[in-house]
C-alpha cells in the first residue's frame, strides 16, 4: 500500500516507531528486498526460498511478524499447487 511521507511519519509517531522492525516502510525501502533478488549476481540460481528486509527469511516465531509459516514449506503442498495450476492452465 502506498502512503504519504507525511502519513508514514504520522503513523511512525503514534506508534514511537517501534511497532516492530521494518514494520513502517518508505517505498524505498519496501521494494529493496525484490530489487536484490532481481539484480544480485550473489543470488543467481538461488530458489525456493524466502527473503524480508534483504536477508533470507528464517521460520516464524510466535508472536512476531517475521519469517515463514511452516506451511509455506510443506512439500506436499507445493506439489498439489503445482498439479492445481497445472490443470488450470489446459482448462
Amino acid at each position: 500500500r502506498y502512503v504519504s511521507d507525511e502519513e508514514l511519519e504520522r503513523m511512525r509517531a503514534q506508534t514511537g516507531g517501534t511497532a516492530g522492525a521494518g514494520y513502517w516502510k518508505t517505498t524505498e525501502q519496501g521494494a529493496a528486498t525484490s530489487v536484490l533478488l532481481a539484480a544480485s549476481p550473489l543470488l543467481d540460481g538461488v530458489g525456493g526460498r524466502y527473503f524480508e528486509d534483504c536477508q533470507e527469511a528464517g521460520p516464524n516465531q510466535p508472536g512476531t511478524r517475521t519469517g515463514y509459516a511452516p506451511y509455506a514449506m510443506d512439500p506436499e503442498a507445493a506439489e498439489r499447487l503445482w498439479r492445481v495450476s497445472e490443470d488450470m492452465l489446459r482448462a
